[in-house]
């Protein structure tokens, strides 16, 4: 018994170490709620790891990456930080993202377009542009604010341009979205591109390009969550 304490111990000190000793990849500087990161309490100045899981329940936070890359969970996200490996210079040779469920904001840093590698549950977002938001739950949903994404499940690839374009990853298809539907979706989906009054001044882009989508349906009331995900309001900010 003795023996088995001692083992205990020692991978429990082994295990503080080794957090200890990780080097930290983005830090936290921003944030409502309490998110956390592999079960670690977040505040303003966290520093985040890699393979961290990073959980937000009620509100967002918002991360910058080392090489400038600048990353928003929503409301009820989960994001799991596979790999972040640095090449020097300020950039990073890969930055690979599995987001879980939720509603985020992804805005590239320094690094080369092909450096970063997002994959949800049902699809792959391939990055050669700059800022866009996107959901995942049973589907994956993305709206690109600046530069362009490339949305692909199983072999099926739709091209999203800035300019408050968005498409979809169903179950069957790949597809852009029509306009009636976009404006439903930014509305369910996307709260970041109605009210970016939660976000501090450089996590936020310019979504005037999305008012003449956003005027195809008739505004509804504006949750007071800074990471709401549905009935969210006309855009603010």
């Amino acid at each position: 018994m003795l023996r088995a304490a001692l083992s205990v111990g020692l991978l429990i000190l082994t295990s503080l170490f080794s957090f200890a000793n990780a080097e930290a990849i983005a830090k936290v500087v921003g944030l409502y709620g309490s998110p956390t990161a592999s079960g670690r309490a977040l505040s303003v100045g966290s520093e985040i790891q890699e393979h961290d899981k990073i959980a937000v329940g009620s509100g967002n936070v918002q991360i910058l990456f080392n090489d400038g890359t600048k990353l928003v969970l929503g409301s009820g996200s989960n994001l799991v930080i596979e790999k972040y490996l640095m090449k020097g210079g300020n950039t990073a040779s890969n930055v690979s993202i599995d987001a879980l469920r939720g509603t985020f904001r992804f805005i590239t840093g320094n690094s080369a377009k092909n450096a970063y590698h997002i994959k949800t549950a049902n699809s792959t977002i391939g990055i050669r542009g700059t800022g866009f938001d996107f959901w995942v739950n049973n589907e994956t949903g993305v709206a690109v604010l600046e530069g362009n994404v490339r949305l692909c499940r199983t072999g099926k690839c739709v091209d999203i341009n800035s300019n408050c374009q968005a498409g979809v990853a169903k179950a069957t298809d790949t597809q852009l979205l029509k306009p009636r539907v976009e404006s439903l979706a930014i509305r369910s989906h996307l709260p970041f591109i109605l009210d970016q009054s939660w976000l501090r001044p450089t996590f936020r882009l310019k979504v005037q390009s999305c008012d003449e989508i956003l005027s195809v349906t008739a505004p509804v009331e504006r949750s007071n969550n800074p990471g709401c995900t549905s009935n969210c309001s006309r855009r603010k900010g």
